[in-house]
């Protein structure tokens, strides 16, 4: 079954308030579906493949992970803590600059 774009717009209308806020439409950029959609050739059918073969598929994704894991962690640490690390500063700098600590 393919998914294209005129799939993705029909949104229960109860979702739909949810589309407008960033957080859920950061949660829906980060569907797997869409990026391995995006990441494998459309002449590849990966859902009947996975629906077929659910456990290797399993095995494969957690070794491919784990090998990952082993050769790019630190790097996939380093970029996680230095994104956490200046997000939590853009935070700080919000408060700090805020009416919070406005003794005036």
């Amino acid at each position: 079954m393919q998914v294209n774009d005129d799939d993705l717009d029909e949104v229960e209308p109860e979702n739909q308030d949810e589309r407008s806020d960033g957080a859920s439409l950061e949660a829906r950029s980060l569907d797997p579906d869409l990026i391995l959609d995006a990441l494998v050739p459309k002449s590849i059918d990966w859902r009947g493949t996975v629906g077929r073969h659910p456990m290797v598929s399993v095995v494969t994704v957690g070794l491919v992970g784990y090998l990952v894991g082993r050769t790019k962690g630190s790097t996939i640490l380093t970029g996680l803590t230095t994104g956490l690390s200046a997000a939590l500063m853009r935070q700080l700098s919000d408060v700090f600059e805020g009416d919070f600590f406005d003794f005036d």
